[in-house]
């Protein structure tokens, strides 16, 4: 990766937490971590991961040189690597393959009799050979294979000089369901549970995988790695000053999953919950440092160190109590914590849900007391709330709804930006050793985020369950790049068309003036755009509509990048070489590189942006864009054997279509692709 590529790589920061509290709520809460199950089948789960350096984002809105495991062999790294989820008693299997300059491995704390074939000898297991420098092709390693015979949450790093290949990034989680778990349907849950016992049930989890970061080691690793040296790094003199939950800072960390400008840190950290449920808090230390991270709200059980339980009642006999609710989990360097934390507002001393006058509704006890719907504390029903502020010493906080009552909302003082839009409590989740809340110096940042407890009016289940993303998350995974056939590789003689598989606008010169031209032409086994017609670029689109869900790719040469681009359903009167309604998916070099998406408005000249993505394409790279049924557009960027998903726009395009291109003049392409995904 040279300079150019660096920087090309850096990703668009969210500068303030005011847009990312907006974010965090446009999407659902998950019920259960996301996570990747591999390629399943039956009992037996196998998984692909590859070594890789990229890039990551940091909250002060800097980019940093990191390693990562990936997911397969032809996407980006991530940080941390992909969460593994299976079931107690599932076999794993796990592939290793590398294309870092130095030899690395995986090792599984916590897992029996794993064993590992393939590779080289290590000192701790076997390891994935170094790639050649400057290469991104991937090297065969080990396969580790073992049996998830505990449940649990537990953790996976780099075996080889760990003390450096993992503060470098190669750390993920693995997470062990017990046998019979249920993933859920969104309305009940009655068999999540974290380990056998039926006290350990709970209705969410949050995965919080804290670690740190000394970014002059980072960049002096990329120094050594991008200039042909051995990496060699004196790791006693490292000294953090970014601290992270799930591969981000805060505000960053409440962001929601798999946004696009975050394209190597996935999972966010944003814990939501209703009134009298259980959230299974699963805390691992990844780094070399003790995090005090501090839940406010209430005391949380811990139920679980390292994957094995802490209390006898809770799973095997003969085991001790040493469970205690606290407010602060101590981790460990290397431990996981599970914990069980709920919220009820039992004894808070008002109803939370407000004043029947303002908010009429009953409260019905259980045998404990509380609403059997709401959960509400039946003892405080109807209490007013007990203290009235002067408007002149109220502070309105950028969370404050205006109501102190559940799903309630009040009047707001001018300019306020309302980012509680569910009437939600906020309470602050952070790192107790104060210098870990910032971000290389800047507070707030660092190891923080929220949980937000809201009303049950709030649907947080749509979206659950085994249909999300793999392992049985709520968010929707993100879609893999198509399958698409060749539709034209333009190996043939030189022409002034594309020939007879393509629609344009065409001129008839006559035979002394060279004939029928297009602006898009066939010229050195390319598709290039010249001549008079293309003066200002010139389309062309294959002939057939494709279905409601469709693709295209195409790769560029020549180093003619700048304004080329695909389209996709287009559709309508062809008129000028356009047609009325199409979208269009355009690279362009400015401001750092972008993928603009817009579509036409009705007329077939004039374009409306659907959504910009951040990108920089070099020669040789490929351009994927895929538009779904829902007119949800996915671009993709490969360079070599590695894939990228840039992100998506949304569209209101959801009829069929052709697919096509558009070169500027000078512009040449090749290998143009498509297909109904």
């Amino acid at each position: 990766m040279n300079a150019n590529q660096m920087l090309s790589s850096l990703s668009i920061v969210v500068k303030t937490g005011a847009v990312a509290l907006m974010l965090c709520l446009s999407g659902h809460a998950m019920a259960v971590v996301e996570g990747w199950e591999g390629d399943k089948a039956g009992t037996v789960h196998t998984f692909s991961l590859t070594a890789r350096d990229d890039f990551i984002s940091t909250s002060d809105g800097n980019s940093h040189y990191t390693w990562g495991y990936a997911r397969g062999t032809t996407f980006a790294m991530q940080y941390p690597g992909p969460t593994l989820i299976v079931n107690q008693g599932d076999t794993v299997n796990i592939v290793l393959n590398n294309t870092l300059p130095v030899p690395v491995s995986i090792v599984f704390p916590g897992q029996k009799d794993v064993t590992a074939a393939g590779g080289t000898p290590g000192v701790l297991t076997r390891e994935a050979p170094a790639a050649p420098s400057g290469s991104t092709v991937p090297v065969q390693g080990p396969t580790y294979s073992f049996i998830a015979t505990e449940p649990g949450t537990y953790t996976y790093h780099s075996g080889t000089n760990a003390d450096l290949q993992v503060e470098m990034g190669l750390v993920g989680a693995l997470i062990v369901r017990p046998t019979g778990f249920a993933y859920g349907d969104g309305t009940s849950h009655p068999m999540r549970k974290a380990y056998r016992n039926d006290a350990t049930r709970y209705d969410r989890e949050t995965l919080f995988l804290l670690t740190e970061m000394d970014p002059a080691v980072h960049w002096a690793v990329y120094g050594q790695v991008y200039s042909g040296q051995p990496v060699q790094i004196d790791t006693t003199t490292i000294k953090p000053s970014m601290w992270f939950i799930n591969g981000r800072n805060s505000p960053d960390t409440q962001l929601d999953s798999f946004v696009y400008w975050l394209p190597t840190q996935p999972y966010n950290t944003l814990p939501r919950m209703h009134p009298g449920e259980k959230l299974l808090m699963r805390v691992v230390n990844a780094g070399r440092e003790l995090h005090p991270f501090h839940h406010h709200g209430n005391h949380a059980v811990p139920i679980a160190k390292d994957g094995r339980v802490l209390n006898a009642t809770l799973d095997n006999a003969g085991v001790p109590d040493i469970t205690s609710p606290d407010f602060t989990v101590r981790a460990v360097p290397g431990q996981t914590v599970d914990l069980l934390f709920d919220w009820t507002g039992k004894g808070i001393g008002w109803d939370i849900y407000g004043t029947v006058d303002k908010n009429p509704h009953t409260c019905t006890p259980d045998s404990q007391g509380f609403d059997v719907t709401t959960r509400e504390w039946c003892a405080d029903h109807n209490k007013a709330f007990p203290v009235a502020f002067s408007s002149l010493d109220l502070s309105a906080g950028e969370v404050f709804s205006g109501s102190p009552f559940l799903g309630l909302s009040g009047t707001l003082p001018q300019g306020h930006p309302g980012l509680n839009t569910t009437g939600g409590y906020y309470h602050m989740w952070h790192s107790h050793n104060e210098k870990e809340v910032t971000t290389d110096d800047i507070f707030p940042g660092g190891m923080m985020t929220m949980l937000i407890i809201e009303p049950w009016s709030v649907d947080l289940d749509a979206g659950t369950g085994t249909g999300g993303y793999p392992g049985g998350g709520g968010a929707p995974q993100p879609p893999a790049i198509p399958a698409l056939g060749l539709l034209d590789n333009f190996n043939r003689v030189n022409a002034n068309t594309l020939g007879s598989g393509w629609q344009q606008f065409t001129v008839n010169l006559g035979p002394f003036l060279g004939g029928v031209q297009a602006g898009v032409r066939v010229n050195s086994n390319q598709a290039a755009c010249s001549g008079a017609l293309c003066a200002a670029g010139a389309n062309a689109f294959r002939n057939g509509a494709l279905g409601v869900s469709q693709a295209a790719a195409f790769k560029f040469v020549n180093n003619t990048l700048d304004t080329a681009a695909l389209y996709l359903k287009a559709a309508g009167t062809f008129t000028l070489g356009q047609y009325q309604n199409s979208i269009r998916v355009r690279y362009s070099t400015a401001n750092g590189g972008r993928v603009e998406v817009a579509t036409t408005t009705n007329t077939g000249v004039a374009f409306a942006t659907a959504g910009t993505l951040p990108a920089s394409y070099a020669n040789g790279d490929t351009l994927t864009a895929m538009v779904d049924a829902t007119g949800t557009v996915y671009v993709w960027k490969t360079s070599g054997a590695v894939t990228t998903l840039l992100g998506s726009a949304v569209t209101t395009f959801t009829g069929t279509g052709q697919v096509g291109l558009f070169l500027p003049n000078g512009g040449r392409v090749d290998d143009f692709a498509g297909g109904t995904p």
